[in-house]
Parts: structure tokens; sequence; C-alpha cells
């Protein structure tokens, strides 16, 4: 199976390289001519560029940026002098990313091309001959889980989290479900929600069960299970999740070989959804840019001591022994790295896997039901294999969401899963607080790139986030 992956791999590559001469990029976005969808190789290519970006260039999607991101405005991150020193991340940790929006604006554009791309093939797909009515609605259905994806990852970083208001009428991203750049000021975080889950539940429905290395029914229901989870909708964020927890062919890898899989050139059997790297095209670079401790050049960023105290206080913690070296312990100048990414040039970027998903379904039942066995199940599953005992008496709701939001952490750092999650905690109507800061003070929400206020026609026209810091 490895090798028939790797195969479609390379036919990805050719793929992405025949379609180049089908795109043609202008300074305000990217045009795609009338002319340039003549067969159905052409759509099956354009479909490929779509994924192609969910990379970015040098890594500016999901190809370490926007995890790292949310890395760093988490309380994951070191930022004292000497352990972050690079002025863009600096402004996103303290919150002032109203400054240094060159950075921002090179990780905006990304998702929406790949918005941009799944439009015009959900517009012209009908005026392609030769297509099959099974490849139109393949391809319609991968189009919309790529375009749902993006706004999700989108509305998460650059908005307040739902339940910021009651109604969630405070406003998200810009929504376009046709291929046009028209100004337009932002959509409601309910319409961008609306829009995504619409997407989802559309390509779950379409989408077939096995689809080579693309997007399949449960890499839809997956990301269902996790856009619910973050609209505080428990019962179908559970439901979705153990749908492809019991019935998919991906399972739960009970030894601890997972944390060496997970971000490796094989990747892992858990990942539901994937992006797969091979030597000449490696889909993590910024993880690798940003973490890895093998390297000549040293991470750009380095591990709080909060994480690092969490991570080791249990000495049995798999985790905590395999994935911290720490220097100059308790000095001025301490530093603790992470090797999580360390060994290889390249590696397989889990985009959501079956450990996720059983996290998603212990809090979710932890939250709807008064008998606990499932979500403590799920919990010592993952405890287990990181060499810790069970926990057994819980009887408590609160302490029980406690326990597996901590060992979540420990699983997920260095993977921008935290900061997502302590905003939904804290819009739930739980107290948090991100290193100081109320959970929903301005600066949580990354300030929108100038040039994307100018192409809108400026603030008269576009409503930028609220200014303020934090």
């Amino acid at each position: 199976m490895k090798y028939i992956k790797h195969f479609f791999t390379f036919l990805i590559l050719f793929a992405f390289v025949a379609c180049d001469d089908l795109l043609e990029l202008e300074p305000k976005g990217e045009i795609i001519a009338d002319e340039a969808l003549k067969t159905p190789a052409d759509v099956q290519a354009l479909l490929n560029s779509a994924y192609d970006v969910l990379r970015g260039t040098g890594g500016d999607f999901l190809g370490g940026r926007f995890q790292s991101i949310a890395e760093v405005m988490s309380d994951n991150i070191d930022g004292k002098p000497g352990s972050l020193d690079n002025a863009d991340l600096l402004a996103y940790y303290n919150k002032t990313s109203s400054f240094f929006t060159g950075y921002t604006q090179a990780m905006f554009d990304e998702p929406y091309i790949v918005i941009y791309r799944a439009n015009v093939l959900l517009t012209s797909m009908d005026l392609v001959p030769g297509l099959t009515d099974e490849d139109k609605l393949r391809i319609a259905a991968e189009a919309k889980f790529l375009r749902a994806l993006s706004y999700f990852e989108l509305v998460r970083l650059f908005a307040q989290p739902y339940g910021y208001t009651a109604d969630n009428s405070h406003l998200g991203v810009v929504v376009r479900t046709t291929p046009n750049a028209d100004p337009q000021d932002r959509n409601t975080v309910a319409q961008v929600y609306e829009r995504i889950v619409i997407d989802l539940t559309e390509a779950a429905a379409e989408l077939p069960t096995t689809n080579s290395v693309y997007a399949t029914q449960w890499s839809a229901k997956a990301y269902l299970a996790k856009v619910y989870f973050h609209m505080h909708d428990f019962d179908q964020a559970f439901e979705m999740a153990n749908d492809v927890i019991e019935n998919s062919p991906y399972e739960f890898n009970t030894s601890a070989d997972e944390y060496a899989n997970r971000y490796s050139p094989g990747g892992t059997n858990e990942a539901v959804f994937e992006q797969v790297s091979s030597q000449n095209d490696h889909r993590g670079p910024q993880f690798s840019t940003h973490f890895r401790t093998d390297q000549a050049t040293p991470p750009t960023l380095r591990i709080s001591r909060n994480m690092y105290d969490v991570a080791t206080s249990d000495p049995a913690d798999i985790r905590g022994q395999q994935w911290y070296t720490i220097v100059n312990d308790g000095e001025s100048d301490e530093r603790i790295s992470i090797s999580k990414f360390d060994g290889d040039n390249y590696f397989d970027v889990p985009m959501i896997t079956i450990t996720e998903l059983k996290f998603i379904r212990a809090e979710s039942s932890a939250e709807i039901h008064t008998d606990f066995t499932q979500a403590l199940a799920d919990l010592n599953d993952i405890r287990n294999r990181a060499g810790l005992a069970d926990i057994t008496d819980v009887d408590d709701k609160a302490e029980l969401l406690s326990l597996i939001r901590v060992e979540k952490r420990k699983e997920f750092v260095a993977e921008g899963i935290r900061f997502h999650d302590l905003r939904r905690i804290g819009a739930k109507g739980e107290s948090v607080i991100i290193r100081g800061s109320q959970w929903n003070c301005p600066g949580m929400a990354i300030q929108f790139p100038d040039g994307e206020i100018a192409g809108a026609g400026g603030t008269e026209f576009f409503t930028p986030n609220e200014e303020g810091g934090c």
C-alpha cells in the first residue's frame, strides 16, 4: 500500500506541473482563462493543483504556517528574548498582528487560491465535454471539501470563535461561492460556518469511500466532527467522530510507534486525511523551520516552561521522555526544544487523525452523557499508549473535561490545536485566560493584511478586526 500511495503522489506531482500552463496569475488574484478547461484531464489537473495549495508556497498555508501561528498565540511557546526573536512571530505572540502584516498576507492568500480554484471547478465542469457523471460528482465533492477546509482554517484565525456572540453575528471572513474577486465585506461567523457545514455534508454524501490520496467521505465526516465540535454541537460531533472511528478503515494505533509515524515519510495509518510528501515535495516545510532541533539552523520556536512542566509531570509519559530537550534548566537563558519533527527531511502531514477524533468523541461524550464510560475509554486508550495508567475514579464532569484537555494538549503540542481549543472553551462559557489575556480580547483574532483591506476598497467597504491588542 505504501508503494501505491507514493506512486499516486508521483502522478499528482506530474499533474501539478501540467496544470501550471492553465493558470494565469495577476497581482490581485488569479484568473483561469475560459479556454483553459477543455478536457477531463484539465479539470483533474486543476483539482490536483487545489490540493497542492493546501501546503502553500513554502508552507504558508497548512504546510506549517497556520499551525505554527496558532501555537505562537497559545501558551505552548516561549516568547522571551533569545527564544523568540523573529519580529513577525513575536507580533502574533504579543497579539499585535496589525504590525508586520506581510507575514499575514503570505498565509492569507493561499487558502483563497484553494477556494478560487474550487469555485472554478464547481461552476465550470458542465462546460467540459467528456466528463462522466461519476467524475463530475466526485470532483465537485472534492472541491466542496477543499473549500470548506479552507474556510474553517481562515475563520478560526481571522475572527473571534463561534459563540463569541449569542447569534454568531460577529464578522468572520469573506465567503465566495463563485470565482470572482469583487470587493466584498466580511460575512458573519454564522454564515461562514453555515457554508462549511453545507459543503462538508454534501461532500460526505458524494465522495467515495476510497479515493487514493485524495479526500474521501471519511475525510469529510472527520472534519464535520471537528467543525461541529467547535460549534459546541456535541451531539453531532459525537455522532460524526463515532462513525469514523467505528466504521472507517482507519484504526487507532495502540503502539507508541505512532509518535514516530505521525510525522514521517510513510505517515500514520491513523490519518483520515493527510498531505503526502515525497523527497522532492515536502508538505510540511514550516514545521521543520520552526521546530526541528537536528539541523544546522536553530529552531525559530521554542517550547514554554509551562508546556514542558505539563508534558513531563509524569516520568512514565513517553511523550515527555522522547520529545523534549532542555538547556540551562532554570536559568535566564533556558531553552526548551521539541524533537517531534526531527529525523526526516520530509514527512507526511496529517490533517486529522483517529487520535484527534477520539479526543473529540471523549470530550463530546463527557458533555452530553452522564455515563462517562466512553469518554474514559477513549482517554485511557491514549494514556495507555503514552505509558500512563488508566484513570478510573472520575465522578465530576468538570474534572473529566480537564483531564481530557490536558492529555490533548500533551498529545498535539506544536500541531496548532491548543489555541483553537482554548478559545472554543472560552466561547462555550468557561473562564479562559491565555498568557494573562482574556480568550476574547481583540488581539486574539489576527488582523487582516493591508493588501486585503486596500483591495476591498479600504475600511469604508471592508471591516477590519478591532484593534487594541490584549
